[in-house]
């Protein structure tokens, strides 16, 4: 059977009284009713509920739908020397905002971000949980830079910061780590410099299988040289990528792939069986049974419910496909 994975986010808030408690705690938060600490345990306990769902469907390689965090390009930047956050700014063509990153000096990792999480979530999950950071590219092209003045120094020194974050992973115990660029949908020409990030961050993952995904768009003009790139995964977008499909059905993959068919961004349901159908096209071009279905994204975008309904249909497209592997 080909297997399932998420690719980072989950909606935090759902509908019911239990699904609303992070809301909740934020808004007792900002009126001085708890402190941060408080909220943290409420984090966790949605944490939890994220990861049941997930195992409760059968997702094969879940995330702790990165519940703790405000934005994608904050969250991880913001703690690293010489950065500060700044006002919001839209998230490439969604609507989310992210505190845009400043950089006053030069950048540098200081202590692991990521690792307590990683741990609590791992504890809290039948499966493996799948490590998830922001590329350093993405990165730095969404920050504002007032000391390089160049986006490959920045992003090669935000490069080494993740490898490092990537290493206190690993050391956790993370087997699966995965690194996003949806930059290269918009910026294509940037992969040379990912490819040479992704060197820096290699070096630290010992073990543990580096998956490199990009979404938000196509990768149809770079997607044979994608291929080189220095991860043991490629993770696709093939919903608003969909110009990526007929090059990857053309020449296929020598890496196991994330196919991401289910659409992270609409309440519309697909049928499990075009999408096992759909993924069965790549049969001889591309090792089903090492690479994974997934949504084309983060499922943030969605309520709650739509949610959990994508990944049921995820899973019910991944036993499908098995069927005819």
């Amino acid at each position: 059977m080909v297997r399932t994975t998420v690719v980072g986010t989950y909606p935090r808030i759902g509908e019911t009284s239990e699904e609303q408690a992070l809301r909740r705690g934020i808004a007792r938060l900002d009126r001085g009713e708890i402190v941060e600490a408080e909220l943290q345990a409420i984090e966790r306990d949605t944490v939890r509920q994220v990861l049941r769902e997930q195992n409760e469907i059968g997702i094969d390689l879940v995330t702790d739908g990165q519940i703790s965090w405000y934005d994608s390009q904050s969250h991880f930047a913001g703690k690293l020397t010489s950065v500060e956050t700044n006002g919001l700014v839209r998230y490439f063509d969604t609507n989310t905002y992210y505190r845009q990153p400043v950089v006053h000096g030069a950048v540098a990792w200081k202590a692991p971000v990521l690792a307590d999480d990683w741990k609590f979530a791992q504890a809290n999950s039948k499966v493996p949980v799948k490590a998830v950071l922001t590329g350093p590219v993405t990165l730095a092209s969404l920050a504002l830079d007032k000391h390089y003045r160049s986006k490959k120094a920045l992003a090669l020194d935000l490069a080494t910061a993740v490898g490092e974050e990537v290493g206190s992973l690993v050391q956790a115990g993370a087997s699966n780590v995965q690194i996003d660029e949806p930059i290269l949908t918009r910026y294509p020409g940037d992969l040379t410099l990912v490819s040479e990030a992704l060197e820096r961050i290699r070096s630290h993952k010992a073990r543990s299988t580096l998956t490199l995904f990009t979404f938000f768009g196509d990768v149809a003009a770079i997607y044979k040289d994608l291929g080189d790139a220095p991860a043991d995964i490629l993770g696709l977008d093939l919903v608003q990528g969909s110009a990526t499909w007929p090059v990857l059905a053309k020449h296929g993959s020598t890496k196991p792939l994330v196919l991401g068919l289910i659409d992270a961004r609409n309440t519309r349901e697909e049928d499990p069986a075009a999408i096992a159908k759909k993924a069965l096209e790549l049969k001889g071009a591309v090792d089903l049974k090492a690479s994974y279905l997934s949504p084309s994204n983060g499922l943030e975008f969605l309520p709650r419910d739509r949610a959990r309904r994508k990944l049921q249909i995820l899973r019910t497209a991944a036993q499908k496909a098995g069927v005819g592997a």
